[in-house]
């Protein structure tokens, strides 16, 4: 990606480029719209001086037309116009006078050098040929200058001279009767190179006019943008970088334009919303540390099993439950073993798992079957979520050491699986149940199993095991836990545990965890035989 140069990002210097821009644009224009109209001014000046001059020399023009006196005329109108010429800012360079029907009475020019000749006349001049313009002043009546600037070479070798063409009709008697037209070729260097010095100190004066206005502009706008834009939005930026040091009581005062003033409004409102997260955050640290202590710190040591536990939670708190339970009334030789799962994740189901946890070990102190613990805590828990949805699926596992045997209840839980390594066979701990919560009049009923021995193992998980996904959507499943456990069943639990965990977090590859995770693992130890 191509990016512009740091010094252009800056608002100052892109404010100023803008400035400078518009205003060389301004001068461009405004010099080229005066030098336009100093044009037109000068040519307006021409004609004026031009027709006037014509006027003041009608009546002698008349007499000498009238007595065909053609050098005496063109000698008199060069020797009037040479007194005034400096004052009229032109020179008059040609002279020619026409009768009515297109004859040439006189035809004069002056050289550069100052004397008066007679030119050539063009092809087509001759005879009673009238130009289009002697033949307008015929037509009007009136007095013409040809605004038209061309060019004209006096002689070979010589500059070019820039002219324009007036023309005035001398008239006789009352009628006003046309004896003839008089043009003049009018040099306008002079004119023009006035127009040119002109132009140029209009120029210069405007240059300096705008660029102290520029200045001044810029000047201001820069102060304006400070004032307005660069101070809110440094101060938004002070505010920021205290924010992402963890200062939550940072406050900006909103200032600027409305824009500006609206983003530190908006700033303000999201340091307030940042600051409620962050109490909620440590509100769900403290429940997650809460509820941490509410599980088994270490697995209990029995002679006959070996036992590792574990819970790993997608959220700060989860709704997924185990616990070990031991009765001093059986000198170590019976241990019972929960595992839950609450329906959601987060801060109601951790709610739910511990109203549940307290209920199930002040009902397992007292005597009962395993049968009838768990309907009491189904009878209690589902006064306590009727209407809300909730519910919670439990197995709970009696291991009854000196027996050698087990006995269960399944609440709506995922059976418990049994391996036996002598003979490489996977059971599952079954039986009828439904989840806690749904039914509080469900009277669950007992599983058995007897023959423990040393090598087998047992585990008791949540679906956030073989149900967890990897980044293609494929699911772990139960068979590669199976084979996870029958390849590292020579372990010890806690290592059997740590292998499971190992096995799915490779299979997930760095995959969002979606669900909570809890796993049991019993292994069955020597001292049992």
């Amino acid at each position: 990606m191509i990016r512009k140069p740091r010094f252009l990002n800056n608002i100052a210097v892109q404010v100023t480029l803008i400035i400078v821009g518009l205003s060389a644009a301004f001068l461009v224009h405004s010099v080229y719209l005066y030098r336009e109209n100093l044009r037109k001014i000068a040519i307006n000046e021409v004609e004026n001086k031009a027709i006037i001059f014509l006027s003041a020399m009608e009546t002698s023009v008349r007499k000498l037309v009238m007595d065909r006196n053609t050098t005496s005329l063109v000698n008199m109108i060069h020797q009037q116009i040479e007194p005034i010429e400096n004052h009229m800012n032109f020179a008059i360079i040609a002279v020619m006078v026409r009768e009515p029907d297109g004859t040439i009475i006189a035809h004069k020019r002056r050289n550069p050098d100052g004397t008066v000749t007679q030119p050539k006349r063009k092809t087509g001049e001759e005879g009673d040929y009238i130009p289009p313009n002697f033949q307008e002043v015929i037509d009007t009546g009136k007095p013409m200058v040809k605004r038209e600037v061309r060019t004209l070479r006096l002689e070979e070798g010589q500059p070019e001279h820039r002219i324009i063409e007036a023309y005035y009709p001398i008239k006789k008697g009352q009628k006003n009767e046309l004896i003839a037209i008089v043009k003049l070729v009018i040099s306008v260097e002079r004119t023009f190179e006035m127009l040119q010095a002109e132009y140029q100190r209009y120029s210069q004066r405007v240059l300096i006019g705008i660029t102290t206005g520029t200045l001044v502009m810029i000047l201001g706008m820069l102060l304006f943008i400070r004032w307005s834009v660069i101070s809110p939005l440094l101060a938004l930026h002070r505010g920021a970088d205290r924010v992402a040091s963890g200062d939550f009581g940072t406050n900006v005062k909103p200032r600027g334009s409305n824009e500006i003033s609206a983003l530190m409004t908006s700033f303000n409102n999201m340091v307030d919303g940042l600051r409620q997260r962050d109490e909620i955050q440590r509100a769900l640290e403290v429940a997650k540390e809460v509820q941490q202590n509410l599980l088994p710190h270490a697995p209990p040591v029995i002679a006959g099993l070996d036992i590792a536990g574990r819970s790993v939670y997608c959220d700060e708190t989860g709704g997924d439950y185990f616990d070990f339970i031991e009765f001093e009334r059986y000198g170590g030789k019976r241990i019972d073993l929960v595992i839950g799962d609450v329906s959601g994740h987060g801060v109601s189901a951790s709610l739910l798992m511990a109203t549940a946890r307290a209920f199930l070990r002040q009902r397992a102190a007292l005597p009962g079957t395993t049968a009838e613990i768990i309907s009491d805590v189904n009878r209690q828990l589902s006064k306590d979520v009727a209407d809300t949805g909730s519910f919670m699926t439990m197995f709970y596992l009696e291991i009854d050491i000196s027996g050698k045997n087990l006995e269960w209840v399944r609440a709506g839980h995922d059976p418990a699986i049994f391996y036996d390594p002598a003979s490489d066979s996977f059971s599952e701990l079954k039986g009828s149940g439904i989840a806690l919560g749904v039914d509080g009049d469900f009277a669950f009923a007992e599983n058995r199993r007897d023959g423990l021995r040393e090598g087998q193992l047992i585990l008791l998980g949540t679906d956030g095991i073989w149900e967890a996904r990897n980044q293609d959507g494929e699911m772990f499943g139960k068979d590669a836990l199976y084979a996870a456990i029958r390849e590292n069943a020579r372990l010890d639990a806690a290592a059997v545990l740590g292998k499971i965990l190992d096995a799915l977090n490779d299979f997930q590859g760095g995959a969002a965890v979606e669900d909570d995770i809890t796993l049991i693992v019993v292994k069955c130890t020597p001292e049992i035989s």
